[in-house]
């Protein structure tokens, strides 16, 4: 199941909000990355499709399921009902399956709306909740989702009991955590578990054993989340996630999103992200990425098709996510009197600022080179 469209009429900070979901030839996108800056509406509009039910008015969302669209939203559900057969009202409630099939002995499996008792509106309702259950949302707060220690070892005592070969049920679980992590480069894998001491212990590259907990925060959040998607079997639904890249090294946030990707292919789900995370933005493929932003009237828009993959990180927060003081003050307001300095013609003074900025900034950074370059060209040494 997937999403394919969502309209807000108005909903908090959104009003006339229209963002789709789907890729150049118009089929569910497997993975969305939602950019923007504080205030734009990224969590809100996570908690939006989260909380979505019947009640609630002006917000529509268009699912695809098994290439058939549903459109979902509080003017509709009447209608929605009446087209529900009889069968399918059967299958959502089997304590009325004397009923249904009575009707349907008398109709066929036409809408039968009209003579179906309003008692059974419940039930037909019940036959469109799937949409709204499938939905699946990891809260930015939600950091600690599983006792990783627990579930791990859970999870092979289960399968070595299963296959009744320990050994067999280890490698396995190793395998599978080592294929799901495939391109992070960790520096570490899952080495043995006793769970008769409640261990689950790690081994480095140089191959010294350490347990669980010694591993550091990053890697602690990195296979939490990623394990929770996995071990709990998700498949068919809608996944939303705030933030994901808290406590990663900015190279793994580079590769993280690849992961969520293959999960996503893997189990027939949609992960919709929302991120602060340029590294994660840029490896984004274009066509999903949207970004949320505020309009000449002062209205929230999605806007899609910017250049983002692979561009450097300055580049993003600036053309991207909506010009972002990627440098401190300090340095910004050096950088304006060294050039002020070099359109003057002042090279002495811009020699002088130069130097300070090099002892501070070191003689490589990009801004520092520019600078010393347009210095040798104007001002020639003889």
């Amino acid at each position: 199941m997937k999403i394919r469209e969502l309209y807000i009429e108005n909903y908090k900070m959104f009003q006339d909000f229209k963002i789709d979901f789907v890729d150049s030839d118009d089929k569910p996108l497997d993975i969305v990355v939602l950019a923007g800056v504080n205030g734009s509406g990224k969590t809100t509009l996570l908690e939006c499709l989260s909380n979505f039910n019947f009640n609630m008015d002006g917000i529509e969302i268009t699912f695809e399921h098994n290439s058939n669209t549903q459109i979902l939203s509080k003017n509709n559900i009447d209608k929605i009902l009446r087209s529900i057969t009889v069968s399918e009202v059967m299958k959502a409630d089997e304590n009325i399956e004397e009923y249904g099939e009575a009707l349907v002995k008398h109709r066929g499996n036409m809408p039968l709306w009209d003579n179906i008792d309003k008692r059974h509106k419940d039930t037909k309702e019940k036959s469109l909740s799937k949409y709204i259950e499938n939905i699946k949302y990891i809260p930015i707060y939600q950091n600690n989702i599983i006792d990783l220690k627990e579930t791990i070892r859970q999870k092979y005592i289960d399968r070595a009991f299963e296959i009744d070969k320990p050994s067999k049920a280890l490698e396995e679980l190793q395998s599978f955590i080592a294929d799901i992590f495939k391109g992070l480069d960790l520096t570490f894998n899952l080495s043995s578990i006793d769970y008769n001491k409640n261990l689950v212990r790690f081994q480095d590259n140089s191959g010294n054993e350490f347990d669980i907990d010694a591993l550091s925060t990053g890697e602690k959040t990195l296979l939490s989340k990623l394990l929770y998607l996995y071990f709990k079997d998700y498949n068919d639904k809608v996944i939303l996630i705030d933030e994901p890249e808290l406590s990663l090294h900015p190279s793994w946030q580079n590769r993280v999103l690849k992961i969520y990707e293959n999960f996503a292919k893997l189990n027939n789900c949609q992960i919709i992200i929302a991120t602060h995370s340029p590294h994660i933005i840029g490896s984004a493929s274009n066509e999903s990425l949207r970004i949320l932003r505020k309009n000449s009237e002062g209205k929230i828009e999605a806007i899609k098709d910017l250049k983002a993959h692979g561009r450097d990180i300055n580049s993003i927060l600036f053309d991207v996510m909506g010009e972002v003081d990627y440098r401190p003050k300090e340095f910004r307001d050096k950088i304006d009197r060294l050039h002020i300095a070099i359109d003057d013609k002042k090279f002495e003074e811009a020699t002088k600022q130069l130097n300070e900025l090099k002892k501070d900034y070191g003689e490589n950074d990009a801004v520092v080179l520019e600078a010393q370059m347009l210095i040798d060209v104007l001002n020639p040494k003889e």
